[in-house]
This record gives structure tokens, sequence and C-alpha cells, in this order.
């Protein structure tokens, strides 16, 4: 029964021999990624679509290969699986082997969750690119910086940068004085020179300042210090013994449509978002905070109804979907010209696990007379008050 373990090995190397091709396909792969790009305000209509159209020509490009490597990933995983579970069936598997095999497969395993995870990233870099590519001429520019941003992070994983070399090594010998390179001093005779009595209370000798070494982890420029935590609301309910938390309102995202651009002074924003997440209990809520600088938003917007929906889309392509626990009607300020609204929207667990980690990229928000899409200027402030409330 131990002629599984050369089969075992044989087909390992089958695998390592297929993953080894892909990899060498992704290496003949041209790598002419550009390392930046002009700013989109000066480049022309037809520059800024050849521009885009080749982001989105290496997106494919990098999408397709993060594919293969998937693929072959999850194919050694499913071999390894399948050969441990052979083993273990087999009486006369030695522990051992058994622990090797248990060992490859763990590795596998490993491999594959990396590969998904790339290969979802690339995809939805491609994705975006598409998107941004089929937009017109002003949300090109708009999203060209980021659009840019996702697909070199792709190219980065595919193309890892070169360490940088020693300066030593960059400039070489020549050139630099050496001790070796200077001629012998002269022999000076010396005469002995009297040591001098200490003074009396001055007995250590004086020294000049004394410096700390420079730590780059202790540098805030580098490694700026977190935000303290502000909550606006910290109670306990004396019935249920459950604590309410909500941590303080900040800014999320401020939009103004082309229409509104030619009514509004540029200081004064169409919509201010403000949001703030809230806990009580295993309840966990995203509050939306909505100021609209319009005299008729109840009849543009309508209202937030109970039970409509926001759709949170993060930067990784991952979308959740959470309702509203309240209605809301819009409420006028003092002089009539900008309405309040606010939303209760209740996050279900893989919500609050992806926002702990991962930036929000958009925001979908269903409104009375229908929904619209919202780019996040803020994209870290749920990761930063999620912090606060959980960790």
């Amino acid at each position: 029964m131990n002629y599984r373990l050369p089969r075992l090995k044989y087909g390992l190397i089958c695998l390592l021999f297929i993953g080894f091709r892909t990899l060498a396909g992704a290496q003949q792969l041209p790598d002419s990624f550009p390392a930046s790009i002009p700013h989109a305000d000066s480049l022309p209509e037809q520059d800024l679509s050849e521009l885009l159209g080749t982001l989105v020509a290496r997106a494919g490009m990098f999408a397709s290969e993060f594919s293969q490597r998937a693929e072959v990933a999850a194919a050694a995983y499913a071999d390894a699986a399948q050969r441990l579970d052979t083993a273990r069936k087999d009486t006369l598997s030695s522990k051992s082997s058994l622990d090797t095999l248990s060992g490859l497969v763990k590795t596998a395993k490993k491999e594959q969750k990396d590969a998904e995870k790339r290969q979802k990233q690339a995809a939805g870099a491609l994705e975006f690119a598409e998107k941004v590519a089929q937009m017109d001429a002003a949300g090109q520019r708009k999203n060209l910086d980021k659009c840019f941003k996702r697909v070199s992070a792709v190219h980065d994983l595919l193309y890892p940068p070169a360490p940088e070399k020693p300066i030593a090594d960059i400039i070489g010998s020549e050139g630099v004085v050496t001790t070796d390179s200077l001629p012998p001093l002269p022999d000076i005779p010396t005469e002995p020179v009297a040591e001098k009595a200490p003074e009396k209370g001055k007995n250590k000798e004086k020294t000049g300042p004394k410096f700390k070494p420079y730590d780059p982890s202790a540098d805030v420029m580098l490694n700026p210090p977190p935000r303290p935590c502000s909550l606006a609301v910290n109670t306990r309910d004396e019935f249920s013994g459950e604590t309410y938390q909500e941590v303080q309102k900040e800014e999320l995202f401020r939009y103004t449509n082309e229409v509104m651009k030619k009514h509004l002074p540029s200081d004064q924003p169409h919509i201010i978002c403000s949001a703030a997440l809230s806990t009580g209990g295993a309840t966990v809520s995203l509050q939306l905070h909505f100021s609209i600088r319009d005299n008729n938003a109840r009849r543009t917007f309508g209202g937030l109804g109970k039970n409509s929906a926001v759709i949170l889309k993060f930067l990784d392509g991952t979308t959740f979907t959470a309702l509203n626990v309240r209605s809301d009607e819009g409420a006028p300020g003092s002089d009539g010209q900008v309405f309040s609204y606010k939303g209760q929207y209740v996050l279900d667990p893989g919500a609050v696990k992806k926002l702990r980690k991962t930036e929000l990229d958009k925001i979908r928000v269903a409104w009375g007379t229908g929904y619209e899409d919202y780019e996040i200027q803020n994209v870290d402030l749920l990761m930063r008050q999620a912090k606060c409330l959980f960790d």
C-alpha cells in the first residue's frame, strides 16, 4: 500500500510544473506599464480616451493572468486534499506521512486563498477601468487618478518592484577617498603634556548635547498617530442592561451635480453627508445625516422611507445592502434653503466585518423619488469609527 506516496510526489511535481509554466507566462508579458500619468486636466479628450483604453487593456491582461493562477492554485489544493483523504483511509499510512500530507494541504489552501484574493482585486480593477472608460470626459477626468492607482496596484502584484540598491553599490568605489589612498603622515616628535589637575567640584568632563538616534517608527510624518475616539452618546439602559454608543459624526462625502453647479457658489456644495456608527446590544447601525441646499428638496428627493435601502460598495468591489429603520420627510432650516434628513441603517455582521478592514468607495441611497450614487471622499471614516466602538 506504500505505492501511494511515490504517486503523490509525482502528482505534486506535475502541479508545480504547471504553476511554474503559468508564472513563466506572466514574466513574458510586456511590462510597459507607466510609472505615472499626466494630470487629467492637461490631457485633450482624445489622449484621455487613449490613456484609459491602455489602462483597460493592461487591467484585462492582469485579470486574465491572475485568473489562471487562481485555477492552478485551486487544482493543486483539490489534488492535495484528495490525496490526504486517501491516505487517511489507508490503515498502513504512517503518522509522519499523514503529517507531511496535512502540511502540504495547508500550504496549498493558503496559496489558493491568496490567489483568489489577487484574482478578485484584479477583476475589480478591470471592472472599474471599463466603467471609467465609458464615462463622459468630465467623469473620466474625475476618476482617472483613482483608476490608475487601482490598475497600478494590480500591476505591482504581478511585477513586484525591485528593492533599492545601497548607494555604495550604485556609485561604486571609484573616486572615493580611503585611508589606503592617502600618503603617509610624517613622523613628528611630540612632547609629553603635563596632566592638569581637575578643579574642585568639576570632576566630570563637559560634553556636547546628546541627540537621540532617529527612529522611523516614531516619525509622525511616516506613522501619524491615530485620531482620538469621540463618543457623542454613551448610555446604559437600566432595564435591559445594554449599552448604547454612538461616535461623533464626521463628513463622509459632499456632492454637487452639474446642473446645481451653475446656480450654487463653489464654496456651497449641494449635498453634504455625515456619518456615524452606533451600537446597541448586538445591533450595529450606520447613521447618515444629509444636508441638502435646495428649497425644493422635498419635491426633488422626497424623503428617506422606512425600509428604504442603501448599498455600500467597498474598494475591493464588495457590496452590502442595509435597510432604514426610520422614516424622515426632511426638516427645513431656519432660512428655508437647507433641508436635513437622517437615516438609520442596520448593518449585518458581514458588512460590519468588511468595513472594519476595507475602505468605502461609493454609496447608493434610495430616496423617495429614486436612487442616487455618491462617491466617497473620506474613504477610511467607517474603519476609524469601528475601531472606536469595537477595538
